[in-house]
């Protein structure tokens, strides 16, 4: 596979209909993401924000498992966490924004929700971007978003979009 052939063609493409595209699996290739959203190609660190930029907009979740789809080729995606990183927010008027490792801006909504689990005994937050796809909000994101968080007794919540988020 070749990586500049498939991002010339893809940069050319309007928008990614994932959903009707299912080519074979490509042997041989894989993608990995690490525990911090980091990309790998076979191994080798992909350094290139664009390209990653690209990829991410082009994986898809059939069943458990992740994969990058193009019109010809379906490549394994390996995640430990989540595709995403989500690294920063801000606070505009009453609604909040997330920042992901690709530098994309994000609301808070219902349809891009916040949603705060437990994992290893330790709060798992993450938003969910899109189809099944997920950003892991930052320890020290999460730290700083429960700090200005309201609190209605035992629940500690932020508000965006007129809807409430829980953060426990």
């Amino acid at each position: 596979m070749d990586l500049k052939a498939i991002e010339k063609s893809l940069l050319q493409l309007d928008e990614y209909p994932l959903e009707q595209w299912n080519p074979k699996l490509c042997e041989g290739v894989r993608f990995d993401i690490d525990k911090d959203a980091n990309w790998f190609y076979n191994g080798s660190k992909i350094e290139r924000l664009n390209m990653i930029k690209l990829f991410s907009k082009l994986v898809k979740m059939e069943g458990e498992r992740y994969f990058i789809v193009t019109p010809s080729e379906k490549i394994p995606v390996y995640v430990v966490n989540e595709v995403f990183s989500i690294i920063d927010f801000k606070k505009e008027n009453n609604d909040y924004f997330f920042k992901t490792n690709t530098n994309e801006w994000v609301k808070l909504t219902k349809h891009s929700p916040l949603i705060v689990e437990t994992k290893n005994n330790q709060p798992y937050p993450r938003m969910e971007l899109n189809q099944n796809i997920s950003g892991l909000l930052t320890r020290s994101l999460f730290y700083n978003l429960v700090s200005e968080a309201q609190d209605n007794g035992d629940k500690s919540f932020i508000e965006s979009d007129k809807t409430l988020f829980y953060l426990n």
